[in-house]
């Protein structure tokens, strides 16, 4: 809990304030949730419907609401608000610094002002952590890995040999940063050989990686994750695919080998990209969505995908495809007997 005032978050957020300054708060709740000590964020039509029913200390609502029998504050955006009071309200990484007796820092690993290694946790020789870094319980950087100034490194993150990761990263728990790509090709009697992976990953400063998700090393050369771009949980990435600037890649979403994704792109959840295609800038592709071919600017929906302005047609077609097959089958057959023949054999 971090105790402040009311006038306080006013002073962060901006706005109107009606009532008491002095009103003590405590911490940011949900609307449903909250209660004595709280304040809540209560933008949209069925929130602010519910308002009576808010317990919260304090409420911050868009301009022109209405709210009477407690302290409220009125901003022009209620998104933003929120963001400014989640980052207010966040709880720190921590204040520990220097390696944790539990650990293991190979006297060869080089270690930036301020960093923290924590117990059960592996440096392997020649890896570099910048200054302020934190490396969790359990994570493991491998020999001559290299970590940027102010990243976290999760607990049980693995970052194999030689990945290169930049400033204001965060890498969260159970990630595989560097493992072999997936390749193999079959000899002259059909069984699979390995294909070495010899290249590395190059993560770009100010990324974000969720839980449990693996990025590939390339088979020659890096992958690399562009600068401020955001992956989430349970992602695949591999090996040698480029992904640009400021990209959002959604739980459980698959790249395979060699794909290049413009910078400003999303793919939705689940999302399946085939190996060697190019994704142009600020596309989006759709959640579940197959991708097997180069595809450019514009929304993405279905497999394979299509345009969205195309979905819209084709989509409540296919779910109309046994009623109007149905029909074809019977204006065949009536065709036919005007003909004086047999009907075509039909599915």
């Amino acid at each position: 809990m971090r105790a402040t005032t009311l006038g306080e978050l006013v002073a962060l957020v901006g706005g109107e304030l009606e009532g008491d300054p002095d009103t003590p708060i405590g911490r940011i709740d949900p609307p449903e949730e909250a209660g004595e000590g709280s304040v809540a964020v209560v933008a949209g039509r069925k929130a602010i419907a519910a308002l009576a029913a808010c317990r919260a200390s304090a409420l911050v609502v868009p301009a022109g609401t209405e709210v009477s029998g407690r302290p409220v504050v009125r901003v022009a955006d209620a998104r933003r608000a929120l963001l400014a009071l989640l980052d207010f309200f966040a709880p720190g990484e921590g204040e520990s610094r220097g390696v944790d007796p539990r650990a293991h820092v190979d006297p060869r690993a080089e270690l930036g002002e301020g960093t923290w290694v924590g117990p059960g946790a592996v440096v392997e020789a020649g890896a570099r952590l910048g200054a302020r870094v934190r490396v969790h319980p359990l994570a493991f950087v491998g020999a001559g890995a290299s970590v940027g100034d102010d990243s976290v490194i999760f607990p049980g993150v693995v970052l194999y040999p030689g990945v290169t990761v930049g400033c204001r990263v965060r890498i969260h728990a159970g990630s595989a940063i560097g493992s072999d790509g997936f390749g193999y090709e079959r000899d002259a009697s059909g069984v699979q050989r390995k294909v070495p992976q010899i290249g590395t990953v190059e993560i770009a400063d100010d990324v974000e990686i969720g839980a449990n998700s693996c990025v590939d090393r390339a088979t020659i050369g890096a992958t690399r994750i562009g600068a401020g771009t955001k992956i989430d949980n349970l992602v695949q990435v591999g090996h040698n695919t480029q992904v640009g600037e400021h990209c959002c890649v959604i739980g459980q979403a698959g790249l395979a080998g060699s794909v290049k994704v413009g910078r400003f792109s999303v793919l939705a959840g689940q999302a399946g990209i085939a190996d060697h295609v190019t994704i142009a800038e600020g596309t989006v592709v759709g959640a579940q969505a197959g991708v097997p071919g180069d595809i450019g600017p514009g929304v993405w929906l279905g497999t394979p995908a299509i345009l969205a302005k195309d979905a819209r047609r084709v989509f409540p077609v296919i779910a109309r495809l046994p009623e109007l097959l149905r029909r074809l089958r019977e204006m065949e057959e009536r065709v036919a007997a005007i003909g004086g023949r047999e009907p075509e054999p039909g599915p």
